[in-house]
């Protein structure tokens, strides 16, 4: 039996056709460089970072360019890539290249600079991913991506490494106190995640985050977002992402307390939040019918989630509330430049 042979004779012109094929697919991330304009960000970036007012007589080695590395970031996100990863995965796939505007040959941010620039980005309160977020939300409300006609309530659990902590560690770390040996600028205090939190929903147990987010019922964007210990209560978050805005909101029925209705009353929004059976007072044939009509509105955030999940956007993989918030709002910022993509075609 004869084989077909795979193999050519390897010369240049041949390595840039191969080349050429790969990038003429506008395929995975790259579909985000048809619709965005990164050049947005930068007034943004260069004031988080403090490039503004960078002396250009200062030496040592200049920084890439902060543009470049938010595209750098976006792709980590975008496919889950630890710093090494991303800096491996840079240099050997054309795909990538072509996306951060790269040639093969060019020099590539390698892991340290990519763990630095997000170090930069949040320290000493600079908030900077959620600064970009909000610069994001901007414009697709420039644009009427963001209506806020109606829009849907709901956290999902983010995962952080597990802590294997004795009892007593445990209760004094639920309390808000850091136990004996745990000190935060010692080698394993750094180590020791002391503001994620245990919990349990249907008898599954959860360790770590919570996303919170305020997701448009029509376009599925994410117009607002906080991040908060596992433990927290989804209504717990509702008066901290409604705001004057908008004008109606659905949510399951986690959220239905008085507290709820009379925050939304007072804001003059439609409460859609989904009716709560309680003890001896079970629904009646109306109120399901309502759960229902709601439901198939409300079902439209779960979808939100389930996008994120595929590109393992809940995980963590450090620690500490600080770059929780840091990666729940870039995953957020990405998942809103991805549907935007999907929604531009």
């Amino acid at each position: 039996m004869r084989y077909r042979d795979p193999k050519k004779e390897s010369d240049l012109f041949s390595m840039i056709d191969h080349q050429q094929s790969v990038l003429k697919a506008v395929k995975g991330i790259n579909k985000l460089n048809a619709v965005i304009d990164w050049e947005l960000f930068r007034e943004d970036l260069e004031s988080i970072l403090g490039y503004d007012h960078r002396d250009p007589k200062r030496g040592g080695r200049p920084p890439f360019d902060a543009v470049l590395m938010l595209k750098v970031l976006v792709l980590q996100k975008y496919y889950g890539l630890s710093d090494e990863e991303t800096e491996f995965q840079i240099m050997d796939r054309f795909s990538f290249l072509q996306f951060l505007g790269l040639q093969a040959g060019d020099d590539v941010p390698d892991a340290r600079t990519i763990w630095d620039f997000k170090q930069l980005l949040e320290q000493d309160g600079r908030d900077g991913s959620r600064r970009l977020f909000e610069r994001f939300g901007r414009q697709l409300q420039a644009e009427g991506m963001l209506a806020r006609e109606g829009s849907i309530v709901d956290a999902s659990f983010v995962a952080a490494p597990r802590q294997r902590n004795s009892r007593e560690q445990n209760a004094r770390i639920k309390k808000g106190e850091r136990p004996e040996g745990f000190e935060a600028d010692t080698p394993k205090g750094r180590q020791k995640d002391c503001d994620a939190r245990w919990t349990k929903k249907n008898n599954e147990t959860h360790y770590g985050y919570k996303n919170h987010a305020k997701v448009d019922a029509k376009s599925k964007l994410i117009g607002g977002y906080a991040i908060t210990a596992a433990s927290v209560h989804d209504s717990k978050v509702l008066e901290e992402l409604v705001d004057e805005s908008d004008e109606a909101i659905f949510a399951d029925s986690a959220y239905q307390s008085e507290a709820s209705e009379a925050y939304l009353h007072s804001r003059d929004c439609q409460n859609f939040i989904l009716f709560k059976a309680r003890r001896g007072q079970p629904l009646s044939e109306e109120e399901q019918a309502t759960n229902k009509l709601r439901s198939r509105i409300r079902v439209r955030c779960e979808h939100v989630f389930g996008r994120m999940t595929q590109m393992a956007m809940d995980r963590l993989r450090t620690i500490g509330l600080l770059w929780a918030e840091q990666h729940n709002g870039l995953c957020n910022l990405v998942y809103n430049m991805d549907r935007y993509a999907f929604l531009c075609r």
